[in-house]
């Protein structure tokens, strides 16, 4: 075939690009035509063959003879993109090394590259950082194929799977060609401990065949598409080892040296044809013909790709400039982004203008988005212009400076002054709004100062196109701008796509961290104080890398000395707005010019749980005595409030939770503003720690039901965020801080923290003492307090400290006055530790007293009256009265019936006493009834409330000892699950119902169950309450029973009766009667 057609450089739209001599050959021999050779420029040293397949014209080039690998195959394809400017992707086809695994690869495939698993479909790899126990790493993420090429790629599958193939047809008319031949030789992949005997022979003819896999024969030699991940580098692989390890942990099908080269530079999809595995056995004999293959598969792959219209597109082709963009070498993840992206933005033959608007905070890779988007898809779009959109000015200089770039236009229209700038400026919207130019895309990036109106700021929109047509995608921080187009809010990166960045910029590889458990802690720590910004994870790793500080180092610097460290973190390439400090400085300025309050109001959410903030609780810092002058202007006022938090909304500074009806601020925008806050002047930091401290400790329900269990919950992560910064304050005496520290104790008691509402309550008395003197006793607040203090030390079995303080309260109540009725109240409780503590005379008269006091304040009828009533009764079950116990529970029963109903909660604590007394009396099945109603209690408190949950492990029992073992066990399981749930693994709850469930499992004889939920327990209370405490001890022994031989009845007599199932409901009461008794007191 002679030359006989002669192109221009702009027609070819198609760089096939090959490593070696053969495949060239392979290649050019698929050519449906050759052209005539063009000139190059000066500096392009390729030798380039021309010609068409199908609809696309062609060019083929090879690497130079000798110089192999990435590094040269980049050289050539830039060399290429400067000569042929048309190019709209590539095809990287030639030979690979096949890694053996779960797809079934021989010699003679075809390795296809596709995108998998989060990667474009080719992973570079580096060998230069050799670790311990491996020997590379991978290195970054490359750049999906064109989403024109993956269409035909999808085409082309689905055709094969039909057999509808004809890549084979292409390979006939070289299958007689010797070079191009399949080899005769049988096709032997040897085991990976078998190396090639003889380094000098060029075959495997003396290879041992013993040493070969053993593989199922194929019944054709019909090549094998395989579509996955290909593994490049710059090194050949001749090892068998090196390359298994490379199929493990980079999912790689096949190993190759050039593409990772190519793929930032000239989006492509990669053929491989196998011509070895690999190893050492390695030789040439396959070459030939798996060049010749993959070429076949090339061509059939074109066939199945869209041609560029050579009419208008070309007309108004403008090749775009790579070199102005950075490679966002470490880009990752972002894939589903991306694909919504270019769903919406794809050129379509409908006649609309699409909008993408993408938005988010600063640093979060608004910037890398566009860049990736731009260069996956510059083939897609006839031209990409990318404007720096950070003020009107820069806009107008980077259209001016694109009307050079356009067809048609000398390159002398360069503007010399601000008139020149916006005649070239309109000149491009005018090219770009011209009819039959339809497939553009412009990029307006950075666009954080938009105002349509006659604020400061522009109308990005005045610099659309006039027409019905076309593509855009801007990038901001304003929210604002969504109302142009499509919102596509950019969000945090997952924890996985976190840890890779982070550890690709610190040069650590995630095997590396995974070896060092220490490391791999620390890692996962700073990804979560990150919490997947990439601007902070790309400055952190960078500065790891930079200084060689340890990852727990920088940790320690990150807490310790925020606003130091991010002072000494450089800026980055991909981000050029500079460090944390500078990227987000310029929008708060303009948040303060703007309005004053709402920059402020950012500082006092700072001081919040940044998960969860919301009006309402906000609205209690009023009771703040030092709060700030403007606070009550804009909380008293929800409306005034939200149009505050639209202002911070529209930087993207702080998220919107609508199902909650709360905003979120990511945690270094919090840490940024608390930097702020304190650098401003420390007393305004400590007024506004303060001032979230009242908000929270105020907000707690004074009332224990349903709903304010929920807000129980909704409160304790600000709780948990504030406190260890109030601690560090000199907090002064007054009315509001002691509700606080009464709201702050009752919410951590009421969520079964018990040690932390200790410390929190002996705090609060503490600063209480010193400031009210003499006239302690005297304050309610305080004697709250001591109150709820002695019902936690109840609770965790510190009798001795309980009756202190529940003496103390009582002496302080009774000094107000007679008609007190909390006297009533505490002596009922000081009977119940003294029950606990075995002083049951005490204990009688304790209860006695209570109820001839509640009988004299109120009457016979009153609730107060019955429910002292139920508790002297349940003193008589207590002490075997049994009759007694239940005449006087029967009483308070019917009593609270006719008062309140039977779905009040003073009846749901009745039928609980009445069914231990029926318990206690062997008439189970009215024992079983009461339990049952008794979990109805759930409907005040909720399903999850630990009150419901604790009536479980009754109902478990009666269960059991009636027989019902599938419903016991089903409680039992609820009971700890539930607990679990709500109070954590380790509460002293949970801990009692897996030990419960676990001697229901061994009364089952089901020893493999009981001992799992005995050892769960054992360290559970080892760690909680210490190896000497009494349950401690009790699960130890019973555990050791457990697993030595046993008969069930010999065990059934070990366990002492005060520690029967029988018995074990008094122990779980004491959680549901301090809910009860806690919370009815406050």
């Amino acid at each position: 075939m002679t030359p006989k057609i002669r192109r221009s450089h702009d027609d070819y739209t198609v760089a096939w690009i090959c490593a070696i001599p053969v495949e060239t050959a392979a290649a050019e021999a698929m050519l449906d035509e050759i052209h005539e050779s063009l000139p190059v420029q000066s500096n392009d040293h390729n030798s380039y063959s021309l010609g068409r397949i199908g609809e696309h014209d062609v060019v083929i080039a090879c690497l130079p003879s000798g110089k192999y690998g990435t590094v040269s195959a980049s050289s050539v394809v830039v060399q290429l993109l400067s000569t042929f400017r048309s190019i709209r992707f590539g095809l990287m086809v030639g030979l690979g090394g096949a890694v053996p695994g779960s797809a079934d690869i021989r010699l003679g495939d075809i390795v296809v590259s596709k995108p998998t698993n989060g990667h474009g479909g080719v992973i570079e790899y580096d060998f230069g950082k050799v670790l311990k126990g491996e020997r590379f790493q991978a290195t970054g993420m490359l750049s999906r194929p064109p989403q024109i090429l993956l269409t035909a790629l999808s085409k082309l599958q689905a055709r094969h799977m039909n057999h509808d193939g004809r890549f084979l047809e292409f390979y006939a008319g070289l299958e007689s060609k010797t070079a191009f031949a399949r080899p005769a030789v049988e096709d032997r992949l040897y085991r990976s401990d078998y190396d090639h005997p003889d380094s000098t022979s060029p075959t495997c003819i003396d290879c041992d065949e013993s040493k070969a896999v053993s593989r199922p024969s194929r019944k054709h030699h019909t090549p094998v598409v395989h579509y996955g991940l290909i593994a490049s580098a710059n090194q050949v692989v001749k090892n068998s080892d090196l390359r298994d390890e490379l199929g493990r942990k980079l999912g790689a099908y096949c190993i190759e040296m050039e593409a990772a080269g190519i793929m930032d530079n000239l989006p492509s999809i990669v053929v491989r044809g196998i011509c070895d595995y690999a190893d050492s056995h390695k030789n040439n004999q396959w070459q030939g013909y798996a060049s010749a293959v993959a070429a076949a598969y090339a061509k059939e792959l074109l066939l199945y790709t869209s041609v560029a219209r050579r009419g208008q597109e070309r007309k108004y082709h403008v090749p775009f400039d790579v070199t102005a963009l950075s490679t966002a070498k470490n880009f990752i993840g972002r894939d589903d982004e991306l694909e919504h992206l270019w769903q919406h933005l794809q050129p379509s033959s409908q006649k609309s203008q699409r909008v993408a608007v993408v938005h988010g905070l600063g640093g979060m890779g608004k910037t890398q988005l566009a860049t990736r988007f731009a260069r996956s898809h510059k083939d897609d779009f006839t031209a990409v212009l990318w404007l720096n959109g950070k003020s009107q000015e820069t806009l107008l200089q980077s259209l001016s400076s694109a009307l050079p770039k356009l067809p048609g236009q000398d390159s002398d229209t360069t503007a010399r002054n601000e008139g020149e700038v916006k005649r070239n400026a309109s000149q491009v919207l005018e090219w770009l709004a011209l009819q039959d130019n339809h497939s553009w895309l412009i990029i307006f990036d950075n666009v954080d100062q938009y105002s349509p109106g006659a604020d400061a700021g522009y109308d990005v929109g005045q610099f659309f196109p006039a027409a019905d047509h076309g593509s855009i995608l801007i990038t901001s921080r304003l929210l604002k701008l969504s109302e142009l187009g499509r919102s596509f809010p950019l969000q945090k990166l997952d924890p996985t796509h976190a840890t890779q960045l982070l550890l690709q910029n610190s040069g650590i590889s995630s095997q590396e961290a995974e070896q060092a458990k220490d490391i791999n802690r620390d890692v996962a720590d700073l990804v979560k104080h990150l919490d997947g910004l990439p601007l902070g994870i790309t400055l952190a790793g960078s500065f790891i890398r930079e200084t060689g500080t340890s990852f727990s180092k920088y940790l320690q610097y990150y807490r310790e000395s925020w606003h130091n460290l991010q002072s000494q973190s450089g800026s980055v390439r991909q981000y050029e707005q500079g460090n944390i400090l500078q990227t987000w400085a310029v929008s708060y300025q303009a948040i303060r010019e703007r309005d004053p309050e709402a920059a402020e109001l950012m500082l006092v959410l700072a001081h919040f749980d940044n998960q969860d903030i919301f009006f309402q609780l906000l609205q209690y810092g009023a009771y703040s005595p030092n709060r700030p002058k403007w606070f009550d202007s804009v909380m008293s006022d929800e409306l005034v409030f939200r149009e505050k938090m639209r202002t911070l909304l529209g930087f993207s500074f702080i998220g919107a939770k609508l199902q909650d009806d709360s905003y979120t601020m990511h945690p270094v925008v919090r840490d940024w503003c608390l930097s702020i806050s304190e650098s401003q002047n420390e007393p305004n930091a400590a007024r506004l720690k303060e001032l979230a401290f009242i908000a929270v400790g105020h907000m707690v329900p004074s009332i224990q039901n349903a709903s304010s269990w929920i807000v129980q919950q909704r409160l304790l992560p600000h709780a948990i965020y504030i406190l260890p910064k109030v601690r560090t304050l000199r907090l002064t005496d007054s009315v509001e801080l002691r509700t606080t520290f009464n709201g702050i104790g009752n919410l951590y008691a009421g969520q079964c923290k018990l040690s932390q509402a200790e410390e929190i309550y002996q705090w609060g008395l503490a600063i209480c003492r010193e400031g009210l003197g003499p006239d302690f006793m005297s304050d309610r607040l305080v004697l709250s307090m001591i109150y709820a203090l002695a019902l936690v030390h109840e609770v965790q079995g510190k009798l001795l400290e309980a009756k202190a303080a529940y003496k103390q309260a009582l002496s302080g109540y009774m000094a107000l006055g007679s008609n007190e009725a909390m006297v009533p109240m505490i002596r009922g409780n000081l009977g119940h530790v003294y029950v606990r503590s075995n002083e049951l005379e005490k204990a009688g008269e304790m209860y006695q007293r209570a109820q001839s006091e509640y009988h004299e304040m109120f009457g016979p009828n009153h609730i107060s009256t019955l429910e002292s009533l139920d508790h002297l009764g349940d003193f008589h079950t207590t002490c075997g009265r049994l009759d007694l116990a239940e005449e006087m529970c029967q009483t308070a029963f019917k009593g609270k019936m006719a008062i309140v109903g039977p779905d009040h909660i003073q009846t749901y604590y009745s039928y609980w006493h009445l069914a231990r007394i029926y318990q206690r009396t062997d008439r189970l099945g009215e024992a079983e009834d009461m339990f049952e109603r008794s979990i109805g209690i759930g409907k005040i408190y909720g399903p999850d409330h630990p009150a419901t949950v604790d009536r479980m492990y009754n109902l478990a029992i009666v269960y059991q000892q009636r027989g019902k073992l599938k419903a016991a066990e089903e409680m039992y399981e609820r009971a700890v699950s539930g607990f679990t749930r709500t109070l954590g693994p380790n509460s002293i709850h949970t801990l009692a119902a897996a030990s419960y469930f676990a001697e229901f499992w061994a009364a089952q004889n089901r020893v493999t169950e009981a001992e799992g939920m005995y050892r769960r327990a054992l360290a559970g209370y080892e760690q909680l309450l210490g190896r000497d405490h009494s349950w401690t001890q009790t699960v130890a022994q019973r555990l050791e029973v457990l697993v030595q031989p046993y008969e069930l009845p010999q065990y059934k007599e070990y366990l002492e009766p005060s520690e029967t199932p029988k018995s074990s409901a008094r122990k779980c009461g004491i959680l549901a009667r301090y809910f009860h008794r806690g919370w009815r007191a406050k």
